[in-house]
């Protein structure tokens, strides 16, 4: 908090809420009142975000800004993303611990081994505006006669995140609560959103909040990289998360339940993301479950 003789800091308010109920361990400096750490303000750090993209706390930002920069520097010209750093498969309850797959290191060291080798990597020829088209062969590794749902997976910020649905008639894009946790996202990082969803069994839900996350989709290099804002969404459910119209607009996507495929043009031609009918069937069960706990608690309640 040396910053804070510098005069650009506007300090707030008292926080609402009853002050005997906050945990005594945890102090904020800048909010001068018990309920998190100073580190984990949110709104410190947005101000302080604020002042160094204005140029000012310079003299501070090498040896004290300790959080990741929010933009990152482009990727250069056909170079292959950075893996993943943990799957996110199930949606279970509470914070849990993800674990490092030793395997995806291993595969990323040789692959940087082998371009350290050649010098380069091979140039991938560009795609201007390629045709999106489907065929009997796209649908040949499915399992017939079927009626899925679309699941796919998806790298969603550093995590590959698995059970997500795709959904045509959904107007956002939801990202469930318990997967929100296991990417161990700071809750103070949503943004506030009042807006409530419609459509969860016909009840009104009103989200936690609102994420803008990088979404990437497809295989290296036939894949898109965009921003998608999810909202944060605390209630039942056998999937992680809905990708909804908004991004598959974005996408320029096509999608086909014949085919249980998503396709989209990229700049080396057309990416695809396939649907998994095992975790569909899985999904499907598990909703299936759900519904028969749900109304067995109201009968034991009437």
């Amino acid at each position: 908090m040396q910053i804070k003789d510098e005069g650009a800091l506007t300090f707030p308010g008292k926080l609402k809420g009853d002050p005997n109920k906050r945990p005594r361990a945890k102090y904020c400096r800048f909010q001068r009142d018990h309920e998190h750490d100073t580190t984990n303000c949110y709104d410190l750090k947005q101000q302080i975000e604020a002042l160094i993209k204005q140029g000012k706390l310079q003299r501070f930002v090498s040896k004290e800004r300790t959080d990741p920069p929010q933009e990152q520097a482009p990727r250069r010209e056909n170079e292959h993303p950075r893996p993943p750093i943990g799957d996110i498969r199930m949606i279970v309850g509470g914070i849990t611990a993800v674990r490092s797959s030793k395997k995806a290191r291993k595969t990323y060291l040789r692959m940087v081994h082998s371009v350290q080798l050649t010098g380069s990597v091979p140039k991938m020829p560009r795609i201007d505006n390629p045709i999106i088209e489907f065929s009997e062969d796209d649908a040949r590794r499915l399992h017939h006669l079927y009626d899925d749902a679309l699941v796919v997976s998806l790298q969603i910020g550093d995590y590959n995140m698995h059970r997500v649905l795709v959904d045509n008639g959904s107007s956002v894009d939801i990202l469930y609560y318990p997967a929100f946790q296991q990417m161990r996202i700071d809750r103070e990082r949503l943004t506030p959103t009042n807006v409530p969803l419609v459509g969860f069994g016909g009840m009104k839900v009103f989200p936690l909040g609102a994420m803008t996350l990088s979404v990437t989709a497809g295989d290296y290099p036939q894949q898109i990289t965009k921003e998608v804002t999810f909202l944060v969404v605390d209630c039942s459910s056998a999937y992680n998360a809905i990708i909804g119209r908004p991004t598959l607009n974005s996408w320029k996507a096509v999608t086909s339940t014949y085919h249980l495929m998503i396709k989209f043009p990229t700049e080396y031609g057309v990416g695809e993301l396939r649907g998994n009918q095992i975790a569909a069937k899985e999904c499907y069960i598990a909703m299936l479950k759900m519904e028969d706990q749900q109304q067995a608690r109201c009968i034991r309640e009437q």
